[in-house]
């Protein structure tokens, strides 16, 4: 099984195993009666024959959907409508080969700058922008984001709205934005949403770890709504490749998440209308056929479980329509949390408004908050949302989420961020990135856990997916 190989700086075109296999069964038999024997050996030889008849009979009426290794690993890592929260059921994660050898180990490097690469997953080329920064091809192991789109959101336009490729290399990052099967994700692993992206984020990371010097402890992943639902899927199905993971707007945790091993940061708006913050809300249609929105704080208890964190968490006003939720007895150098934007509605705070899918937080970057985030992992036993019965005090370098406001730093290490979580949420100045509004608002007074009070309206436009 190739883990892909490239053919130039451009175009790569290893095959990532997992493609579309095809096993048939292949059972036939034919049993010729004819006059008894003379001898006595008949009796035997016809019990072994009706013994051979009922084990073809009874391999031939079992479900095939029940068999391993009788359908395309597509196919078989698939489940029905069902599970705990009434999505899918929870299946096994497709088989990802193997990183390659470093290019740290073989000296290959890429320069700087944005282009468009193609890596051959399966039987089809899928492509993702990739931005180095300067000084990216020097020898020293550059740390990774991936950065996805969300549903009908060309890559260009998430970049556009997002700015996370030129906030990133300016920190040092390499930015790749893959992008997604007529712009969706199956981050529900149904056949009929499209080809496996588990597979596809993977054949990437191996190329990308194959063609230039990536530090494989700094790969992290953001993502913007169904982007960010497929950063969840990808943080459960290859726990060793994230070292943390940023999510925007997000709406399901997979049911079968079982060890993850990233920390977690989920930002989302109180009054989103497409995935509401306390879940609900109108039923995806055709290929999400049904799902909804499961409930932010529930979803992101469950992710804390599973990576060995206790239910504690508290709630700390960090600025006004910011409240940071932390939980508090992680692993530790492990972190969850959640910031709840209040009056944000399905939009990536920060950003240039977008009416249509409701408020954007202004005072606070989303793209900043990530980056901060991500420069404190892996964290040595330090937290930077503020859950400090693991770990101790917040990541030199890094901050509480919701203090994720300095501007970057490039390139060596990543942006610092203050103040630190660790300051009461009253002593911690408003932020004022670039494009910030001045509307001096009170803080609210009731701290994050808010009903959704508007009606989702249907379809979300594209890219509020």
């Amino acid at each position: 099984m190739a883990t892909g190989n490239s053919a130039g700086r451009r175009r790569s075109h290893g095959r990532a195993g997992g493609g579309t296999a095809r096993q048939g069964l292949a059972r036939s038999s034919a049993l010729r009666y004819g006059s008894r024997p003379a001898n006595t050996l008949w009796l035997p030889l016809t019990a072994a024959a009706g013994v051979l008849l009922l084990l073809v009979w009874y391999a031939m009426s079992q479900d095939p959907g029940e068999e391993t290794g009788s359908s395309s690993p597509v196919a078989s890592a698939l489940g029905g409508v069902g599970g705990a929260s009434g999505g899918p059921a929870a299946v096994a994660a497709p088989t990802v080969p193997p990183p390659p050898r470093s290019g740290c180990e073989t000296g290959s490097s890429l320069p700087a700058g944005v282009t468009t690469e193609t890596v051959h997953v399966g039987d089809v080329d899928r492509q993702f922008l990739l931005a180095v920064p300067q000084g990216g091809g020097a020898g020293a192991a550059l740390p990774l984001v991936l950065n996805l789109h969300g549903y009908g959101q060309p890559a260009q336009e998430l970049e556009q709205y997002t700015q996370m490729a030129d906030s990133g290399t300016r920190a040092g990052y390499a930015v790749a934005t893959p992008v997604g099967a007529s712009n969706r994700w199956n981050f529900t692993r149904l056949a009929k949403v499209g080809p496996d992206d588990v597979l596809f984020v993977g054949a990437l990371l191996n190329d990308l770890t194959g063609r230039m010097c990536l530090d494989p402890k700094r790969v992290f992943a953001s993502g913007f709504s169904d982007g960010a639902d497929m950063v969840l899927a990808l943080a459960c199905a290859l726990p060793d490749r994230f070292a943390a993971v940023v999510t925007v707007a997000s709406s399901r945790l997979p049911d079968g998440c079982a060890a993850p091993r990233a920390s977690l940061l989920e930002l989302h708006g109180t009054e989103d209308r497409i995935a509401p913050w306390n879940g609900g809300g109108q039923a995806r249609t055709a290929p999400y056929d049904g799902l909804v929105a499961q409930p932010v704080e529930a979803r992101t208890d469950r992710y804390a479980r599973a990576l060995g964190c206790g239910g504690e968490h508290s709630t700390a006003q960090d600025f006004t329509h910011v409240a940071r939720t932390a939980w508090t007895t992680c692993p530790a150098g492990k972190d969850v949390g959640a910031l709840a934007m209040q009056g944000g509605g399905h939009t990536w705070p920060g950003a240039a408004p977008r009416p249509e899918l409701g408020g954007t937080v202004t005072n606070l970057s989303a793209t900043v908050v990530a980056l901060a985030f991500f420069s404190g992992h892996p964290a040595d036993g330090r937290t930077v949302t503020g859950g400090t019965s693991g770990g101790g005090a917040p990541a030199a370098g890094g901050a509480g989420a919701g203090g994720a406001t300095a501007t970057t730093q490039p390139p060596a290490g990543a942006p610092s961020a203050t103040p630190s979580a660790s300051a009461a949420p009253g002593d911690q100045p408003e932020p004022t990135p670039t494009g910030a509004s001045d509307d001096p608002a009170p803080a609210p007074s009731v701290p994050p856990g808010p009903t959704a009070s508007a009606t989702p309206t249907g379809e979300a436009p594209a890219g509020g997916g």
